[in-house]
């Protein structure tokens, strides 16, 4: 699943290559459970207007257009983009927006779960990214008998971290993903709020240099433990795979047990 790096590179690759582009039509290929208006509505809304931006919001991407209203796709597990000349011919098509111009943006999606929304109400949980030390330290505390894993992706505290980062944020932190968060000392937790940041940062960069024009797709190679490459971390520990809050998580023996 795309979690904060990847779809920042998607958004900013993605206003690159269409804002200013007026939308000609859009057409959804979801269930009505994971569109919250109809068709009609959905073209009513769009089709006319210019895209103005593409950002990235937590898991999600918004896209914001010239009239004011606004689209936020998750692409859940396998969703993607793709930008097409003959959207017909391309496998799984989720949703497609054609501009006046020519090209179509295609969301695909091998296994029919991105949902898509027009104009929701904002969302009240921060971004991963915008989020102080002091939050962090309030929600352990809401949370203290949340394991550090299950706590990291938890979407209701802060957005935008999923499986795979927080497992990096959590070997750079050198905490296990089975510590309880109240248990965590203050230095500790610094540390975590200071990894959190550096890898996330990080790991954008990373993925620009490996496919600097990527709008779908994981680039997981330079990940130190969440790599099924890797049998080592690059201090040569052992890398253990372990389900940890119903997720396939890695870490190693590196990594301290605040229990």
């Amino acid at each position: 699943m795309p979690e904060l790096p990847d779809l920042t590179v998607y958004a900013g690759n993605l206003a690159a290559k269409l804002n200013g582009k007026k939308v000609q039509s859009i057409e959804s290929f979801v269930s009505d459970k994971r569109l919250n208006v109809s068709q009609s509505e959905l073209q009513n809304a769009i089709a006319g207007a210019a895209l103005k931006n593409v950002q990235r919001y937590g898991k999600e991407m918004r896209f914001e257009f010239s009239n004011n209203n606004s689209l936020i796709i998750h692409l859940m597990l396998g969703g993607g983009f793709k930008i097409t000349s003959t959207p017909d011919q391309v496998q799984f098509n989720a949703l497609t927006i054609s501009f006046d111009d020519g090209p179509h943006l295609v969301v695909t999606d091998p296994k029919v779960m991105v949902t898509a929304k027009l104009n929701p109400p904002p969302s009240k949980v921060p971004d991963a990214l915008d989020i102080d030390v002091e939050y962090l330290r309030q929600k352990i505390a809401k949370k203290s008998k949340m394991m550090a894993k299950a706590f990291l992706i938890d979407q209701s505290i802060f957005r935008g971290v999923g499986n795979a980062y927080a497992d990096e944020i959590l070997w750079e932190a050198r905490i296990s993903p089975k510590s309880l968060m109240g248990k965590i000392p203050d230095d500790a937790v610094d540390t975590l709020f200071a990894s959190m940041r550096r890898v996330l940062i990080d790991s954008v960069e990373e993925i620009r240099k490996a496919d600097p024009d990527i709008i779908t797709g994981e680039v997981r190679d330079f990940m130190k433990v969440h790599n099924y490459r890797r049998k080592q971390s690059p201090n040569g520990r052992p890398i253990i795979k372990e389900t940890i809050a119903s997720k396939i998580t890695y870490y190693t023996d590196e990594q301290v047990l605040y229990a």
